[in-house]
Protein backbone atom coordinates (compact mmCIF):
# COMPACT_ATOMS: atom_id res chain seq x y z
CA UNK A 1 0.00 0.00 0.00
CA UNK A 2 2.67 2.42 0.90
CA UNK A 3 4.95 1.72 -2.15
CA UNK A 4 2.05 3.68 -4.35
CA UNK A 5 2.90 6.88 -2.62
CA UNK A 6 5.05 8.78 -5.32
CA UNK A 7 8.24 10.02 -4.47
CA UNK A 8 10.22 12.20 -1.68
CA UNK A 9 11.69 15.15 -2.23
CA UNK A 10 15.71 16.17 -0.97
CA UNK A 11 18.55 15.86 -2.46
CA UNK A 12 18.03 17.26 -5.75
CA UNK A 13 16.61 20.05 -4.03
CA UNK A 14 19.62 20.82 -1.40
CA UNK A 15 22.53 20.75 -4.40
CA UNK A 16 20.45 23.20 -6.03
CA UNK A 17 20.49 25.48 -3.50
CA UNK A 18 24.31 25.85 -2.31
CA UNK A 19 25.55 24.98 -5.78
CA UNK A 20 27.51 28.29 -4.93
CA UNK A 21 28.94 27.06 -1.88
CA UNK A 22 30.40 23.96 -3.95
CA UNK A 23 32.12 25.78 -6.39
CA UNK A 24 34.23 27.83 -3.45
CA UNK A 25 34.89 24.21 -1.86
CA UNK A 26 39.06 25.31 -2.09
CA UNK A 27 37.88 28.51 0.74
CA UNK A 28 35.50 26.85 2.68
CA UNK A 29 35.52 23.76 4.39
CA UNK A 30 31.69 24.07 4.79
CA UNK A 31 31.60 23.08 0.82
CA UNK A 32 33.53 19.95 1.52
CA UNK A 33 30.92 18.33 4.30
CA UNK A 34 28.23 19.27 1.96
CA UNK A 35 29.75 17.29 -1.37
CA UNK A 36 30.61 14.63 1.38
CA UNK A 37 27.22 14.45 2.96
CA UNK A 38 25.02 14.64 -0.35
CA UNK A 39 27.83 11.82 -2.16
CA UNK A 40 27.05 9.71 1.23
CA UNK A 41 23.22 9.98 0.33
CA UNK A 42 23.56 9.22 -3.11
CA UNK A 43 25.34 5.82 -1.93
CA UNK A 44 22.68 5.42 0.68
CA UNK A 45 25.07 5.60 4.10
CA UNK A 46 22.41 7.66 5.63
CA UNK A 47 24.22 7.51 8.87
CA UNK A 48 27.12 9.01 7.30
CA UNK A 49 25.16 11.86 5.18
CA UNK A 50 23.37 12.53 8.14
CA UNK A 51 26.65 13.33 10.40
CA UNK A 52 28.31 15.80 7.56
CA UNK A 53 24.63 17.58 7.60
CA UNK A 54 24.83 17.87 11.11
CA UNK A 55 28.39 19.34 11.34
CA UNK A 56 27.43 22.00 8.38
CA UNK A 57 24.46 23.01 10.84
CA UNK A 58 26.87 23.10 13.87
CA UNK A 59 29.17 25.92 11.39
CA UNK A 60 26.36 27.29 10.02
CA UNK A 61 23.00 27.17 12.35
CA UNK A 62 19.51 28.28 10.57
CA UNK A 63 20.09 27.42 7.40
CA UNK A 64 16.46 25.66 6.69
CA UNK A 65 17.70 23.58 3.45
CA UNK A 66 20.36 22.15 6.02
CA UNK A 67 17.71 20.88 8.61
CA UNK A 68 15.79 19.90 5.18
CA UNK A 69 18.27 17.27 4.24
CA UNK A 70 18.89 16.15 8.12
CA UNK A 71 14.86 14.92 8.11
CA UNK A 72 15.49 13.61 4.07
CA UNK A 73 18.47 11.39 5.88
CA UNK A 74 16.46 10.22 9.26
CA UNK A 75 13.19 9.98 6.71
CA UNK A 76 15.40 7.10 5.13
CA UNK A 77 16.49 5.60 7.98
CA UNK A 78 12.73 5.16 9.51
CA UNK A 79 12.76 7.84 11.96
CA UNK A 80 9.36 9.03 10.82
CA UNK A 81 8.82 11.19 13.98
CA UNK A 82 12.62 12.98 14.10
CA UNK A 83 11.86 13.41 10.30
CA UNK A 84 8.50 15.14 10.87
CA UNK A 85 9.44 17.55 13.46
CA UNK A 86 12.68 18.84 11.49
CA UNK A 87 10.30 18.74 8.11
CA UNK A 88 7.79 21.13 10.00
CA UNK A 89 10.70 23.37 11.38
CA UNK A 90 11.51 23.65 7.85
CA UNK A 91 7.68 24.08 6.26
CA UNK A 92 7.48 27.27 8.72
CA UNK A 93 10.25 29.12 6.12
CA UNK A 94 9.61 32.06 4.27
CA UNK A 95 10.79 29.88 1.27
CA UNK A 96 7.85 28.79 -0.50
CA UNK A 97 9.27 25.98 -2.62
CA UNK A 98 11.34 24.43 0.83
CA UNK A 99 7.78 24.69 2.20
CA UNK A 100 5.73 22.69 -0.60
CA UNK A 101 8.78 20.37 -0.39
CA UNK A 102 8.35 20.04 3.23
CA UNK A 103 4.58 19.91 3.35
CA UNK A 104 4.94 17.21 0.80
CA UNK A 105 7.59 14.90 2.56
CA UNK A 106 5.36 15.62 5.80
CA UNK A 107 2.62 13.75 4.04
CA UNK A 108 4.49 10.64 2.85
CA UNK A 109 6.16 10.47 6.89
CA UNK A 110 2.49 10.94 8.54
CA UNK A 111 1.61 8.20 5.23
CA UNK A 112 4.14 5.99 6.36
CA UNK A 113 3.10 5.61 9.96
CA UNK A 114 -0.77 5.03 8.86
CA UNK A 115 -1.78 8.36 10.13
CA UNK A 116 -4.32 8.58 6.66
CA UNK A 117 -6.17 11.61 8.04
CA UNK A 118 -2.88 13.69 8.89
CA UNK A 119 -1.42 12.84 5.86
CA UNK A 120 -4.11 14.26 3.64
CA UNK A 121 -3.99 17.58 5.49
CA UNK A 122 -0.08 17.75 4.82
CA UNK A 123 -0.27 16.76 1.03
CA UNK A 124 -2.99 19.73 0.88
CA UNK A 125 -0.59 22.28 2.56
CA UNK A 126 1.75 21.59 0.02
CA UNK A 127 -0.54 21.75 -2.91
CA UNK A 128 -1.63 25.31 -0.84
CA UNK A 129 1.65 26.22 -0.98
CA UNK A 130 2.51 25.70 -4.62
CA UNK A 131 -1.33 27.84 -5.44
CA UNK A 132 -0.18 30.77 -3.23
CA UNK A 133 3.14 31.22 -5.05
CA UNK A 134 3.12 34.39 -7.66
CA UNK A 135 6.09 33.32 -9.85
CA UNK A 136 5.99 30.75 -12.52
CA UNK A 137 6.49 27.24 -11.69
CA UNK A 138 9.82 25.52 -12.41
CA UNK A 139 10.21 22.10 -13.35
CA UNK A 140 10.56 20.49 -9.59
CA UNK A 141 7.35 22.30 -8.38
CA UNK A 142 5.15 21.64 -11.55
CA UNK A 143 5.95 17.98 -10.70
CA UNK A 144 5.67 18.08 -7.02
CA UNK A 145 2.04 19.55 -7.70
CA UNK A 146 1.41 16.64 -9.78
CA UNK A 147 2.46 13.85 -7.31
CA UNK A 148 1.09 16.02 -4.46
CA UNK A 149 -2.19 15.94 -5.85
CA UNK A 150 -1.92 12.16 -6.86
CA UNK A 151 -0.79 11.16 -3.12
CA UNK A 152 -4.20 13.12 -1.81
CA UNK A 153 -6.34 11.65 -4.09
CA UNK A 154 -5.20 7.87 -3.77
CA UNK A 155 -5.31 8.59 0.23
CA UNK A 156 -8.63 9.93 -0.21
CA UNK A 157 -9.94 6.88 -2.04
CA UNK A 158 -8.07 4.95 0.58
CA UNK A 159 -9.57 6.15 2.94
CA UNK A 160 -13.05 5.83 1.81
CA UNK A 161 -12.57 2.17 1.21
CA UNK A 162 -11.58 1.59 4.70
CA UNK A 163 -14.39 3.60 5.70
CA UNK A 164 -16.76 1.76 3.96
CA UNK A 165 -14.97 -1.65 5.18
CA UNK A 166 -15.05 -0.69 8.69
CA UNK A 167 -18.77 0.12 7.84
CA UNK A 168 -19.89 -3.24 6.70
CA UNK A 169 -17.92 -5.00 9.05
CA UNK A 170 -20.20 -2.77 11.85
CA UNK A 171 -23.44 -3.65 9.61
CA UNK A 172 -22.49 -7.46 9.43
CA UNK A 173 -21.63 -7.77 13.64
CA UNK A 174 -24.90 -5.65 13.47
CA UNK A 175 -26.92 -8.22 11.43
CA UNK A 176 -25.24 -11.16 13.65
CA UNK A 177 -26.03 -9.80 16.39
CA UNK A 178 -29.38 -8.92 15.59
CA UNK A 179 -29.70 -12.81 14.80
CA UNK A 180 -28.17 -14.13 17.89
CA UNK A 181 -31.10 -11.95 20.12
CA UNK A 182 -33.53 -13.55 17.38
CA UNK A 183 -32.42 -16.83 17.70
CA UNK A 184 -31.72 -16.15 21.51
CA UNK A 185 -35.33 -14.67 22.01
CA UNK A 186 -36.87 -17.85 20.29
CA UNK A 187 -35.29 -19.96 22.15
CA UNK A 188 -36.79 -18.29 25.46
CA UNK A 189 -39.55 -18.45 23.96
CA UNK A 190 -40.08 -22.22 23.66
CA UNK A 191 -38.13 -22.79 26.84
CA UNK A 192 -41.02 -20.90 28.25
CA UNK A 193 -43.96 -23.22 26.05
CA UNK A 194 -41.80 -26.53 27.36
CA UNK A 195 -42.21 -24.91 30.87
CA UNK A 196 -45.87 -24.68 30.16
CA UNK A 197 -46.09 -27.82 28.84
CA UNK A 198 -44.41 -29.67 31.70
CA UNK A 199 -47.11 -27.78 34.42
CA UNK A 200 -49.73 -30.38 33.38
CA UNK A 201 -47.43 -33.11 33.08
CA UNK A 202 -45.52 -31.82 37.03
CA UNK A 203 -49.23 -31.72 38.65
CA UNK A 204 -50.22 -35.07 37.52
CA UNK A 205 -47.29 -36.62 38.53
CA UNK A 206 -47.77 -34.71 41.95
CA UNK A 207 -51.62 -36.02 41.93
CA UNK A 208 -50.66 -39.38 40.99
CA UNK A 209 -48.00 -39.81 43.82
CA UNK A 210 -51.01 -38.22 46.36
CA UNK A 211 -53.03 -40.85 45.01
CA UNK A 212 -50.27 -43.76 45.65
CA UNK A 213 -49.68 -42.20 48.82
CA UNK A 214 -53.40 -42.59 50.02
CA UNK A 215 -53.80 -45.85 48.47
CA UNK A 216 -50.88 -47.00 50.12
CA UNK A 217 -52.21 -45.88 54.11
CA UNK A 218 -55.39 -47.28 52.75
CA UNK A 219 -53.40 -50.69 52.18
CA UNK A 220 -51.71 -50.44 55.61
CA UNK A 221 -55.06 -50.03 57.43
CA UNK A 222 -56.81 -52.81 55.39
CA UNK A 223 -53.86 -54.83 56.04
CA UNK A 224 -53.60 -53.84 59.94
CA UNK A 225 -57.45 -55.08 59.87
CA UNK A 226 -56.66 -57.84 58.63
CA UNK A 227 -54.00 -59.14 60.54
CA UNK A 228 -56.01 -60.86 63.53
CA UNK A 229 -57.91 -63.27 61.01
CA UNK A 230 -54.85 -64.09 59.21
CA UNK A 231 -53.74 -64.82 62.73
CA UNK A 232 -56.32 -67.00 63.95
CA UNK A 233 -56.11 -68.80 60.27
CA UNK A 234 -52.55 -68.77 60.79
CA UNK A 235 -53.13 -70.69 64.29
CA UNK A 236 -55.56 -73.12 62.76
CA UNK A 237 -53.70 -73.62 60.22
CA UNK A 238 -50.34 -74.94 62.32
CA UNK A 239 -53.08 -77.17 64.43
CA UNK A 240 -54.02 -78.84 61.38
CA UNK A 241 -50.49 -79.14 60.45
CA UNK A 242 -49.53 -80.56 63.91
CA UNK A 243 -52.74 -82.89 63.29
CA UNK A 244 -51.99 -83.64 59.67
CA UNK A 245 -49.49 -86.86 60.85
CA UNK A 246 -51.30 -88.70 62.88
CA UNK A 247 -54.34 -89.35 60.30
CA UNK A 248 -52.00 -91.27 57.52
CA UNK A 249 -50.57 -93.61 60.44
CA UNK A 250 -54.52 -93.85 60.98
CA UNK A 251 -55.63 -95.02 57.66
CA UNK A 252 -52.53 -97.09 57.77
CA UNK A 253 -53.55 -98.93 60.83
CA UNK A 254 -57.12 -99.64 59.64
CA UNK A 255 -56.06 -101.15 56.35
CA UNK A 256 -53.84 -103.30 58.57
CA UNK A 257 -56.28 -103.93 60.26
CA UNK A 258 -58.88 -104.46 57.83
CA UNK A 259 -56.01 -106.70 56.13
CA UNK A 260 -55.70 -108.82 59.04
CA UNK A 261 -59.47 -109.39 59.45
CA UNK A 262 -59.91 -110.23 56.20
CA UNK A 263 -57.22 -112.55 56.41
CA UNK A 264 -58.29 -114.17 59.45
CA UNK A 265 -62.05 -114.60 57.47
CA UNK A 266 -60.42 -116.36 54.67
CA UNK A 267 -59.12 -118.24 57.19
CA UNK A 268 -61.59 -119.22 59.14
CA UNK A 269 -63.50 -120.03 56.10
CA UNK A 270 -60.79 -122.15 55.08
CA UNK A 271 -60.58 -124.19 58.30
CA UNK A 272 -64.63 -124.47 57.64
CA UNK A 273 -63.89 -126.29 54.44
CA UNK A 274 -61.77 -128.45 55.74
CA UNK A 275 -63.76 -129.13 58.41
CA UNK A 276 -66.54 -130.06 56.14
CA UNK A 277 -64.48 -132.22 54.23
CA UNK A 278 -63.33 -133.94 57.01
CA UNK A 279 -66.78 -134.47 58.11
CA UNK A 280 -67.66 -135.70 54.11
CA UNK A 281 -64.64 -138.19 54.29
CA UNK A 282 -65.46 -139.54 58.07
CA UNK A 283 -69.22 -140.36 56.71
CA UNK A 284 -68.02 -142.09 53.31
CA UNK A 285 -65.46 -143.68 55.59
CA UNK A 286 -68.44 -144.56 57.83
CA UNK A 287 -70.22 -145.83 55.75
CA UNK A 288 -67.77 -148.15 54.35
CA UNK A 289 -67.29 -149.64 57.01
CA UNK A 290 -70.50 -150.67 57.85
CA UNK A 291 -70.50 -152.98 54.75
Amino acid sequence: MFNKVKKDYGMRFFIVLLLGWLSLGWIDPTADKIRDGNQSYRNGKYDEAYGRYAEIQESAPGLPEVDFNMADALYKKGKFDEAARLFQKVAGSDNVELQAKSSYNIGNTMYKQGKMKESLEWYKKALDAIEETTSPLNNDLAALRNDAKYNYEYVDKKMKEMEQKKQDKEQNEQEEDDKQNKEDKQSGKNDKDNQEDKEPQKENDTKNKEDQKQQKKEDDKKEQNQRPEKNKQKEQTGKQQQQLPQNPDQKQMTKEAAERLLDAINQSEKEARNVKKDEQKLQHRSVDKDW
